[in-house]
């Protein structure tokens, strides 16, 4: 499927779809929303294409903050810690994803569990957040490091 300009669509986000769901909320065509019971969403909040978002551990969006397209958010992780069982029949960590008001997740970006972005953050694409980010800080690379405040 081709998407341009003409044919990518605005979804709402509606009642039900998160346990919170402010105004205007929405996504561009395709998403992965799993564990939506699990995720409250403030006023005005947008999803471009192809993101990738698990509630599992508990996951909080402030006001007007935007995603990028193929950026991924995730608020849970496997549990490895006995050697003799399988990976995958270990269960999982919660570990929940708060991200402040008015921030910009940049295209690709991925948000690891336990992660706090404080308001008004930028993370710069491809980065992969491995630690909190204060208010207004500008976030960049693998692992991601705070280049600069906005302030």
């Amino acid at each position: 499927m081709m998407i341009t300009e003409r044919t990518k669509r605005s979804i709402p986000l509606r009642e039900g779809d998160a346990k919170r769901v402010g105004q205007g909320c929405f996504y561009l065509d395709q998403i992965v929303w799993l564990n939506g019971d699990r995720i409250e969403l403030g006023d005005g909040v947008g999803f471009n294409h192809g993101c990738y978002v698990n509630g599992y551990g508990g996951l909080v969006i402030g006001d007007h903050t935007i995603i990028g397209p193929g950026t991924m958010i995730h608020t849970a992780n496997h549990k490895m810690d006995d050697v003799d069982r399988p990976i995958d029949g270990q269960g999982w960590v919660e570990a929940p994803v708060h991200i402040g008001s008015g921030c910009w997740i940049g295209m690709g970006a991925c948000i690891l569990p336990g992660i706090r972005l404080g308001d008004g953050c930028v993370i710069g694409a491809g980065s992969v957040v491995t630690k909190d980010v204060e208010d207004y800080g500008v976030a960049v690379g693998n692992p991601a490091k705070v280049v600069r405040s906005r302030r």
